[in-house]
């Protein structure tokens, strides 16, 4: 009678660790929860704040002082919204925000152009 192979001697069955990733990426991200869609936003804004630095220097940044300043915003609305953010200090996260917002407006606005 033939024993089995121990499992570490079996190869070429299962899924490769590839195909493993991606059932896990497709699960995970198959009903995107609400933190998901403010990475996703958090995204966008980068990427539409390197477009407009093409036309503006000062124009990108204050892009991009938006995408903070749209967190704050977030983040000061009642609890249903707000429970993207867990054990954290609802004040913090907002004056760090604003503080980020300001300081990449007057960075923007200290920095002398260069054309």
């Amino acid at each position: 009678m033939r024993h089995p192979h121990p499992r570490h001697a079996r190869r070429g069955r299962g899924r490769g660790p590839i195909s493993k990733r991606w059932i896990y990426w497709k699960r995970r991200y198959a009903h995107p929860t609400r933190r998901d869609w403010v990475l996703l936003g958090c995204l966008l804004g980068a990427i539409a704040a390197a477009a407009c630095s093409f036309i503006d220097f000062r124009l990108g940044a204050v892009v991009l002082a938006v995408v903070p300043a749209g967190l704050a915003v977030f983040r000061a609305m009642p609890p249903t919204w707000s429970e993207v953010w867990t054990n954290r200090s609802k004040a913090v996260d907002i004056a760090t925000c604003v503080l980020f917002a300001v300081l990449l407006i007057g960075l923007a606005f200290i920095v002398p152009q260069s054309r």
